[in-house]
């Protein structure tokens, strides 16, 4: 009874304990949070008080005195359309459109600049926004010559063949030497059926130019295509002086060439193309066993 009793009076003492520990330890919380309330009432003042005392709003002026400044140069009218002209595909889309936005706002509505935003979009596949902003060069500057020939370009993206050779010849009419334009006419005019018309284009063309201009080699092919063996050989031939001898052999070898190749001027012809290879390509030995020839060190400056 005496070890039951004494158990029953730990056990007690326990309990007690326990609620001691419990009460003054709610008792600590409380006041911790009494302490902390009034600091976390004042942090967000303390932070928008700060916020108020060190904010700075530009006034309306400064960003027209920024676009002066930038139009100050003595030497660059406009910053904005050299960077956007200068920005290469790869970088940010948003970036180029922001600089000729920019160059806009700098100079005013201007065909070139117009120009230029449309051929960003246009190297972008936007082929719609291209073509507004072609329309609104043209409507600055009736006639702007290069949006004649991006419009060109617009309607080869959307298969429409008659609209873009209208087009480029308006372009032809004002750069007829354009080789570039009168490649890309001669190519739509025999992709429609109309090989002769090509050939007819770049004959008149050709009759001013000297030998080695590179459009007889378009000649060539097109005179081929229409049976026309002998304009064909002679073309070819001359087209070696302005071309490349591996397009030429790679026109040469073209199926519009087949007949020609089977015949005896042909075997004649591959001959002389093959010695035209052979001395533009042959070399007595290989370039690592001829060294470069450096100065004399032992040269002696007086």
């Amino acid at each position: 009874m005496g070890v039951g009793l004494a158990l029953l009076a730990m056990l007690a003492l326990l309990m007690l304990a326990v609620k001691y520990a419990t009460h003054d330890w709610d008792q600590k919380n409380q006041r911790a949070k009494r302490v902390s309330a009034p600091a976390t009432t004042k942090k967000p003042q303390t932070a928008e008080q700060a916020s108020n005392a060190w904010r700075y709003e530009l006034p309306r002026a400064a960003t027209v005195r920024e676009m002066k400044r930038l139009t100050q140069d003595p030497f660059i009218s406009n910053h904005w359309l050299i960077l956007g002209r200068s920005l290469t595909d790869k970088t940010s889309f948003q970036i180029i459109l922001s600089s000729y936005w920019l160059a806009l706002a700098v100079d005013g509505e201007s065909a070139a600049i117009r120009n230029d935003l449309g051929a960003a979009y246009l190297r972008q596949g936007r082929i719609n926004a291209a073509q507004t902003q072609f329309y609104f060069a043209q409507k600055i500057e009736p006639g702007f010559v290069p949006a004649l020939f991006n419009l060109a370009l617009c309607a080869i993206a959307e298969r429409n063949p008659p609209k873009a050779s209208a087009l480029l010849n308006q372009y032809l009419a004002r750069r007829p030497q354009d080789l570039a334009a009168l490649r890309l006419q001669a190519s739509l005019l025999s992709q429609s059926g109309q090989t002769g018309a090509a050939l007819r284009m770049l004959e008149r063309v050709l009759k001013s130019e000297s030998s080695s201009h590179p459009l007889f080699l378009e000649a060539a092919l097109y005179a081929a295509q229409l049976g026309q063996q002998g304009k064909a050989i002679r073309y070819l031939e001359t087209s070696m002086n302005g071309n490349p001898i591996q397009s030429v052999i790679r026109v040469f070898q073209s199926p519009p060439f087949r007949d020609i190749r089977l015949s005896a001027e042909g075997s004649a012809l591959s001959s002389r193309l093959a010695s035209r290879a052979r001395i533009q390509y042959g070399t007595p030995m290989t370039m690592e066993e001829i060294p470069p020839l450096r100065s004399a060190p032992e040269a002696i400056v007086r």
